[in-house]
């Protein structure tokens, strides 16, 4: 089976087509190293893998966040407990 890759969520991304649009070098690099660089690609990506795991992420993550995955999720899980408190 062939590997596809381009990942399956480069169309919804916003990183992929969107907010980084006005900096192509950057947006080029992303894509290069992460959106279309298949398994390895996704494997090195905060934005997938919160994703597969939570169901989305914030829309502002960046592909190569300094905080792990965890960290990534616990923080977003103790904004929304925050949120819900306020509200």
């Amino acid at each position: 089976m062939k590997e596809q890759k381009t990942c399956e969520k480069s169309e919804k991304c916003p990183i992929y087509d969107g907010v980084l649009k006005s900096n192509y070098i950057l947006t080029s690099s992303y894509k290069s190293v992460y959106c279309n660089n298949g398994i390895d690609g996704k494997n090195k990506c905060k934005r997938y893998q919160v994703s597969k795991i939570l169901g989305s992420c914030p829309p502002n993550l960046l592909p190569n966040h300094i905080l792990s995955v965890d960290e990534i999720i616990s923080k977003i899980k103790s904004e929304k407990k925050v949120s819900l408190v306020t509200n």
